[in-house]
């Protein structure tokens, strides 16, 4: 599994589904193996095939990368049987220099595998298409969107609903079979992640009950990604400080801004996204700009783009006095128990807490936990 966000999500899902698949263990081998952390480059994903012995019978490995030629060595070492591209978005930029050097990159994976080998493949996005047709051999399609639908791929979810903090409610459909289903993850985009992995586990020939079973069993487990915490005080706070793309900080935007009772409170502190080379800076400004067209009460800032993200999000209506940057994570933290002392952080509002790994955005929320008890 590859792709510029959502992978450690899938190859989650995917495990569960397995395991729901295989059963209960009862050898004491684990006949599923996966990679662990984010074990995923030229070196971790060696490292994650080592343990590989007779008693496993699956194994999900996780492809990152961020210069070309990486994926088509993983490939090689791998040899998978399925492999899924989960999307292609502006991420590691630096490296790869645009867009299009991010799909060409990903589509190493597809490339490499055999003709046999099934490819997975997003049918929402235009770039992962492109790789699939590029590369030909076997190909399982997925969509979540009108427009990936209508391209007719065997497994689509439709009747999306989003329950805010209960997760997301859809119907998954896999060829003329079909069942609705409440899956406890949270925003639209997970929808994707869902048919993505319930795409791969059709391709590893698990039937859709179990599949759907998987999926309503799967628990988020993955620290710093979409974490839900609850300081003293009964202040909601989303840690998704593990890494971010441009894709995946308007994911967390839109995501956190759907949560809660109307009329709480909705605020966000973000760290710079980092390795977008030339095109960092309108990136940062359309990240300023959605933070302002979702409503948030709040933005507190933390890296050099801070002044561009600011700049985008008053230009778009927030108001001067709600956008805040600081120099450090601790300033933050003053700053956001300041406006709990105040009553202007209280019970049930929700702070979004994101930024690229570099930012190590974590430690706003230690520095929280600190001068606020969280509540076990």
């Amino acid at each position: 599994i590859t792709g510029s966000s959502g992978k450690t999500t899938v190859k989650e899902m995917v495990a569960a589904i397995f395991a729901e698949a295989v059963g209960p263990i009862e050898t004491g081998f684990d006949p599923v193996l996966k990679t662990k952390g984010n074990f995923n480059n030229l070196v971790g994903l060696p490292l994650s095939l080592l343990p590989i012995e007779c008693s496993h019978e699956l194994a999900i490995l996780e492809m990152g990368m961020n210069v070309p030629g990486e994926i088509a060595r993983l490939t090689a070492i791998a040899d998978p049987d399925i492999g899924c591209i989960n999307n292609v978005h502006p991420a590691h930029l630096q490296g790869l220099g645009s867009i299009q050097g991010v799909a060409a990159a990903k589509g190493e994976l597809f490339a490499g595998m055999r003709a046999d080998a099934v490819r997975v493949v997003n049918c929402d996005d235009p770039h992962v298409l492109a790789q699939a047709k590029k590369s030909g051999g076997k190909q399982i399609g997925f969509a979540v969107s009108p427009s990936g639908r209508k391209l007719r791929p065997l497994v689509r979810a439709t009747r999306q609903r989003n329950l805010g903090e209960s997760g997301m409610r859809f119907t998954l459909h896999i060829g003329d079979w079909h069942q609705r289903l409440t899956v406890p993850v949270y925003g639209e985009h997970n929808v994707g992640n869902c048919a993505a992995a319930a795409a791969i586990a059709h391709a590893a020939g698990i039937p859709p009950e179990s599949i759907v079973r998987g999926l309503e069993q799967y628990a988020p487990t993955v620290d710093k990604r979409l974490a839900v915490t609850e300081l003293a005080g009964g202040i909601k706070v989303v840690n998704d400080a593990y890494n971010a793309n441009p894709a995946s900080m308007a994911a967390g935007l839109r995501t956190v801004a759907s949560f809660g009772r109307p009329g709480c409170r909705h605020l966000a502190a973000l760290g710079d996204m980092l390795e977008l080379g030339v095109a960092s800076e309108t990136l940062h400004r359309e990240i300023g700009a959605l933070v302002a067209g979702l409503g948030y009460d709040g933005l507190a800032l933390f890296g050099p783009h801070a002044a561009v993200v600011a700049q985008a999000a008053m230009a778009a209506g927030m108001a001067g006095d709600t956008v805040h940057i600081f120099a450090d994570h601790q300033a933050m933290a003053d700053w956001l128990v300041q406006l709990k002392s105040q009553k202007r952080l209280v019970a049930g509002d929700w702070l979004l807490i994101k930024g690229s790994r570099g930012m190590r955005m974590e430690r706003l929320l230690e520095a929280l936990e600190q001068r606020l008890t969280p509540v076990h």
